[in-house]
């Protein structure tokens, strides 16, 4: 979890998700058109469908026709949802991770704050009433 945090707080993140989406879009539109070749008139058009698929665009201009088309086009559409869900739930967490951090200097502050304003009182307190 540690090597997580860090990656989200270095910005490293970003990048690996990135690459990592390419390379499934890569490997299920050459694997479905590998699979699927009726469904698609060439590999472009195959690695086009990858690409809209796993960044959950999907126009549904161009689908596998088989079922080992299909069931690429299921994981694709899988890790799509997942990833995106993913860069969400990171993206949302490194913003919730920073605003504590810097709220967490001004509640120390407040403490000090309060503690001063404790201090005076108890000074003002030992001078007694005055008329």
């Amino acid at each position: 979890m540690k090597r997580i945090d860090r990656a989200v707080e270095t910005g490293k993140i970003i990048p690996f998700l990135a690459l990592t989406t390419l390379a499934i879009a890569l490997v299920a539109g050459i694997a479905a058109n590998f699979l699927s070749p009726a469904g698609f008139d060439s590999l472009g058009d195959a690695l086009w469908w990858a690409a809209q698929t796993v960044t959950t665009v999907g126009y549904g201009d161009v689908v596998p026709e088989s079922s080992g088309g299909r069931l690429i086009g299921l994981f694709v559409m899988v890790f799509g949802v997942a990833s995106v869900s993913l860069i969400t739930a990171l993206v949302t967490s490194s913003f919730i991770t920073y605003q504590q951090r810097r709220s967490g200097g001004e509640l120390e502050r407040h403490e000090e704050l309060r503690d001063a304003l404790a201090r005076i009182e108890a000074r003002l307190d030992t001078l007694g009433p005055q008329r």
